[in-house]
This record gives structure tokens, sequence and C-alpha cells, in this order.
């Protein structure tokens, strides 16, 4: 059983789109959070420690319908970083920073630990009544 912070947040995310940014593609790792999740989708975008050019994820900030953003900081560069966070400030986006694509349990349990919960409600709020 979930506890209740853990049901609003699965609450929050299901039937949306994550954007995943950060390394190479995981395709388990990615299709396990979407199943998990159950999220409508989510999008990766690779990138390369020889790349510092934030272009390749720059242009998914112009779909308004992710609800959450991973930056995957372990496998990408702290150029990447800023300007993912920027973004997510000027888009209004909740983001959490993982070492690795993450497992569903623990993105959980960061959001929940970052006090998140009521931004990932408000975007998804937001995300609705845009579309």
């Amino acid at each position: 059983m979930f506890t209740d912070s853990e049901s609003q947040i699965r609450a929050a995310l299901r039937g949306q789109r994550v954007l995943v940014i950060g390394g190479d593609r995981r395709e388990k790792a990615i299709t396990r959070l979407a199943r998990e999740l159950e999220l409508a989708e989510v999008v990766h975008c690779a990138t390369r420690k020889s790349d510092a050019s934030p272009r390749k994820f720059s242009a998914q900030f112009r779909s308004p319908d992710f609800v959450l953003v991973v930056w995957v900081l372990g496998l990408s560069r702290t150029h990447h970083g800023i300007h993912v966070h920027r973004l997510c400030r000027e888009h209004w986006v909740p983001w959490v920073d993982s070492w690795r694509i993450p497992h569903p349990a623990p993105l959980l349990d960061q959001i929940r630990r970052l006090g998140i919960v009521g931004a990932l409600q408000r975007r998804r709020l937001e995300v609705a009544t845009s579309t």
C-alpha cells in the first residue's frame, strides 16, 4: 500500500509526460518509469559530455505539457545542469536531480523529500488547462 504523500505524487504524475535529460538512453529504465508511474510518456534527451550545447534539450521546453523534469547529473556536463535549472525556473516546471535515470521508488521518495508535491499538482493543472 502507498503512503498518503506517495499516493498524491502518483496521482499528480499519472497520465502525464516527464522529461529526462542526460546520459544515454536506457530503454529498460525509461519503460519502467512510464509503466510503474502510469505516465503517458517519458521523453529522454540524451546528452554527451563532449557536447556542451543545450540545443538538444532546450527545444523540448517549447512543449508546455511536461509535469516534471529529471536531470541525470551523473551523466551530463555541469553546463547542461545550469541550463536545465534555468529553463525549469523560466517555464515553472518542477525538477529533480538524479545521478542516473531513477528507479520509480527512489524518485517518488526524492519528490516527497524535496517538498515539490504541491508544485507537481499545480503543474498538472496548468498542463490540463493549456491543452
